[in-house]
């Protein structure tokens, strides 16, 4: 693996920290910038990795598209918080955008270890989890949200189910258990995110500082199992 990878993850990482102190301290505009930095660094993590050993050209390929819907999710949700009057819409684009990044994602792993029945059952489960816990949060969601979000969480249940196969039929090679650990942070994150949006919650610092500090590690990890192919 290139060492441009590891440098490009390291600007990703000090972008995301930027981001991250910038919010708390409550200046939007200046931690959405870096919050785009961050996110062109961990694509550029992808094209790079490959760029140096080109395997897995499927892979690469859908995993790009998944890291660059991230990047425009991230783009709609950081436009609402200089736009707050278009705060509604934008959190359902950016879900969009993020979903088509998950469906991308899965498409992936498709192409490592092909469908496999039980990794639709956990998604389905976790779709159904997530629908019972939006009420038990008391989550402020009119139904139709509340199961888009289920899907959306499904979607997230699904990926890690789907990277944990790929360790059991293929192996735990490198690539494999950053796609894991990918989906695991993915999940915090927009559990974070899930609960600082639709909830009413005090300390939102905390929540924000959790949702980014395992949203970067989520992206890079992606981006960086297609360097480890």
């Amino acid at each position: 693996m290139s060492p441009l990878c590891y440098v490009l993850s390291a600007l990703t990482a000090i972008f995301a920290v930027c981001c991250i102190l910038l919010r708390r301290k409550g200046k939007s505009f200046e931690g959405m910038l870096f919050k785009f930095l961050a996110s062109f660094a961990f694509v550029s993590v992808a094209t790079v990795g490959y760029s140096f050993s080109p395997k897995e050209t499927y892979y690469f390929c859908l995993i790009s598209f998944a890291l660059m819907f991230g990047f425009f999710g991230d783009v709609l949700l950081g436009i609402k918080e200089i736009a707050p009057k278009f705060k509604p819409k934008l959190i359902v684009l950016g879900l969009l955008f993020f979903s088509l990044g998950h469906i991308c994602c899965l498409c992936a792993f498709v192409t490592q270890i092909g469908i496999q029945p039980l990794t639709l059952l956990a998604g389905t489960l976790g779709g159904v989890v997530a629908f019972v816990m939006a009420g038990v949060l008391k989550m402020k969601v009119d139904f139709k949200l509340r199961l888009v979000m289920s899907v959306y969480y499904g979607l997230l249940f699904l990926k890690i189910a789907m990277a944990a196969a790929m360790i059991v039929i293929n192996g735990a090679a490198p690539a494999y258990i950053a796609a894991l650990v990918s989906g695991i942070c993915f999940l915090i994150s927009d559990t974070c995110l899930g609960i600082l949006y639709f909830t009413a919650v005090k300390r939102k610092n905390i929540l924000v500082t959790a949702e980014l500090s395992t949203y970067y590690p989520a992206q890079i990890l992606l981006a960086m199992s297609v360097a480890m192919m």
